[in-house]
């Protein structure tokens, strides 16, 4: 339907390649939840240390480490967010009828849900994109509190 900008098989069975990004789709949307899931679980595991009172040996390296472990929790958060809208394109395309008598029903309505699907997804790679940035940025933190303890427990 050139109306729509969706184009199907005459025979109604949905193309392979369709059936791929789906998957794909599927795929980076649980990755994306177990490694929100993973950051999550490791920084709730620095919580716990930094919340117990630091020795004044410590006391230099403790803005680094905190930066570094409030970046990464907050990083490790934005995977998550970013599977939602993934996962919500997955679901639209799973709810769009693209035979040829699905689009003929309700061309309009098929239009609009493949636009929206469209849209989440470029939602979604915005985000990760945005996460990935923020995740380099707490390498300084990461590496400035390593080389502080590194130097604490060199020998002398």
């Amino acid at each position: 339907m050139a109306t729509t900008g969706v184009l199907f098989m005459a025979d109604g069975i949905e193309p392979a390649e369709l059936t791929a990004m789906k998957r794909r789709f599927a795929a980076t949307a649980e990755e994306h939840e177990r490694l929100s899931g993973g950051l999550a679980g490791h920084m709730a595991a620095e919580w716990n240390r930094l919340d117990a009172p630091a020795p004044p040996a410590l006391a230099d390296a403790a803005r680094a480490r905190y930066a570094a472990v409030a970046g990464t929790a907050t990083v490790g958060n934005g995977y998550g967010v970013a599977a939602h809208p993934l996962t919500a394109a997955l679901d639209a395309m799973r709810n769009l009828d693209l035979t040829p008598s699905g689009i003929r029903a309700d061309p309009a309505g098929s239009a609009a849900l493949l636009r929206t699907a469209s849209w989440l997804v470029d939602t979604a790679a915005a985000t990760t994109a945005e996460q990935a940035a923020a995740l380099s940025r707490s390498d300084p933190d990461w590496s400035a509190f390593i080389t502080f303890i590194e130097a604490l427990v060199a020998p002398t």
